[in-house]
């Protein structure tokens, strides 16, 4: 059996207590820095590092509110009058059971009529009596106009129509 001396079984625990008090202070130190930290960016917001007795300076502006420019409130998009009529389905599409979407763009001029169309995307094969529907059908079509800085504007639009037999 082995005999320890004093200074033998004594000497771990003050290495022990001794790291155990630097990790301490330590980790007090580094809260302490995270607190500094915080107090400084909420003290002055919008600014990257500043002390805490720093305060941003007011900012000065030279344009009155009232020379600003306002939004348009009138600016918009053309929109298809109500009497407009959907384009027909033709025979010879329904009976072979084509369907799907086909997207029109049409160039509307600031008086609302359709100055030119043409399509734009299909969903599915093409087939070229649906894009004819759709295409003489919308050609007669009128809207009211888009609108900028309260004028009547050219403009392009796109128009989705659906067929579906219902199988």
């Amino acid at each position: 059996m082995r005999v320890f001396r004093a200074d033998e079984t004594t000497a771990p625990r003050r290495v022990h207590a001794a790291s155990a008090r630097v990790a301490g202070t330590a980790a007090a130190l580094f809260l302490a820095a995270l607190v500094l930290a915080a107090l400084r960016w909420h003290a002055a917001p919008g600014t990257s590092v500043a002390s805490v007795d720093e305060r941003p300076s007011p900012v000065a502006v030279d344009t009155p509110p009232a020379a600003l420019p306002a939004p348009a409130v009138d600016d918009r998009q053309p929109r298809p009058l109500a009497g407009n009529p959907a384009p027909p389905y033709p025979p010879d599409a329904l009976r072979d059971g084509v369907q799907g979407r086909v997207i029109a763009r049409l160039s509307v001029d600031a008086d609302g009529t359709v100055s030119a169309a043409r399509i734009d995307w299909h969903d599915g094969p093409p087939h070229r009596a649906l894009d004819q529907a759709v295409l003489e059908t919308v050609r007669g079509w009128h809207f009211e106009p888009a609108m900028r800085d309260g004028h009547a504007v050219d403009s392009v639009v796109r128009v989705p129509v659906d067929f579906s037999t219902g199988r």
